[in-house]
């Protein structure tokens, strides 16, 4: 799995826009995709043309809950299917309320993540739509993104804001085992024109690392896509911003690591099966207060699961486990409970359940 963070604090630079029809490209080349709507204002939710959803089908119920509380509500029970291989998380004006409730929660700005990760066997593209500002929604997708695109529209406030996005991208890497990707996107680009030429040169200056070469150019078609509530692979597949978009998604695609990103979990997520095993990393406990127990262990909580402690507090276990199906639990301060994030259950002899995992080659 992958993800892509969309994010600029400045507004009206088609962030959103962006993040709609980037999801939809993945989608259509074959990618299992999830778009996530973080942005209190549900315009990617509008935008795809679906109502604001009840609080209880929202992101805010999601991120409300930390993935260990047996009252979480898993990522996936709230996801709408937009299309065959895209799916949407909605948010409405809730999640506002949820930042808030987020701040004096330890490590808040990795909830996301740790909800995502419970997702990494059945998606192969994340997309997240962030809100333009940098408060604690943004830092939640900065701290679940492998890439972080950053749309720019040619004007007089290009660069603002790029800088310290760069330094916060940067920041949060280092407190990961791979640091994202920061990708920057010109969009509604008019290379006719002398202003719009000199402010793409002023970007590739700036950040020649990052900036991309696809571009996107300005159309009507995207406003009446939005209108319609539909990606532009539905509404105008054959436009040239269609193609623009198709485009970036390529480049995207050529320019990611060549790292199996599962392999290598970022330092935020929470439990994530991959083909060597289970990784379980966390920010906010103490290593001892969160344990895994399993067949794999004959039910010995932690019994061969190898300990990896970060200067930053932060530290992820980790069970070597061949290809195959295992039965287990978590031991969350000396309760044993089923994953609240995994819905593959069985019962077991004891009355309660068991999740399972599959671990493929």
């Amino acid at each position: 799995m992958r993800v892509l963070a969309v994010v600029n604090q400045k507004g009206g630079c088609g962030k959103t826009t962006t993040a709609i029809h980037l999801a939809a490209c993945l989608a259509a080349s074959g990618r299992r995709t999830l778009l996530v709507d973080l942005d209190p204002q549900g315009h990617a939710t509008l935008g795809l043309g679906l109502p604001p959803p009840p609080r209880e089908r929202s992101v805010a119920a999601v991120l409300s809950r930390s993935g260990l509380d047996e009252n979480a509500v898993p990522l996936r029970e709230i996801t709408v299917a937009v299309d065959d291989r895209l799916r949407l998380a909605p948010s409405g004006v809730e999640l506002a309320e949820v930042e808030a409730d987020l701040l004096p929660v330890p490590a808040g700005e990795e909830r996301l993540a740790e909800h995502l990760a419970a997702l990494a066997l059945d998606t192969d593209r994340v997309v997240i739509d962030a809100p333009p500002s940098l408060g604690l929604l943004t830092l939640n997708a900065l701290s679940a993104a492998d890439d972080v695109v950053v749309p720019v529209e040619p004007s007089l406030y290009a660069l603002h804001g790029l800088a310290r996005l760069s330094e916060l991208v940067r920041l949060l890497g280092e407190r990961r085992r791979r640091p994202a990707g920061l990708r920057v996107v010109m969009n509604a680009l008019d290379a006719r024109t002398r202003f719009a030429r000199r402010v793409l040169d002023e970007v590739r200056e700036a950040f020649p690392d990052a900036i991309l070469d696809a571009t996107v150019r300005p159309s009507v078609v995207v406003r009446e896509a939005a209108a319609r509530g539909l990606a532009l692979e539905r509404f105008a597949p054959g436009s040239t911003v269609a193609a623009d978009f198709r485009a970036l998604a390529d480049e995207l695609e050529r320019r990611a690591t060549a790292e199996d990103v599962a392999t290598a979990p970022a330092v935020a997520a929470g439990l994530v099966v991959t083909p060597d095993g289970l990784y379980l990393t966390r920010h906010d406990l103490e290593p001892e207060r969160v344990r895994l127990a399993g067949d794999f262990n004959g039910w010995i909580p932690d019994s061969g699961v190898r300990l990896d402690l970060r200067p930053d507090g932060s530290w992820t276990k980790f069970v070597p486990l061949p290809p195959g199906r295992y039965e287990y639990k978590l031991v969350v301060d000396g309760r044993w409970v089923a994953d609240p994030l995994n819905p593959d259950r069985v019962p077991n002899d004891a009355g309660s359940l068991n999740s399972v995992l599959e671990v493929r080659a």
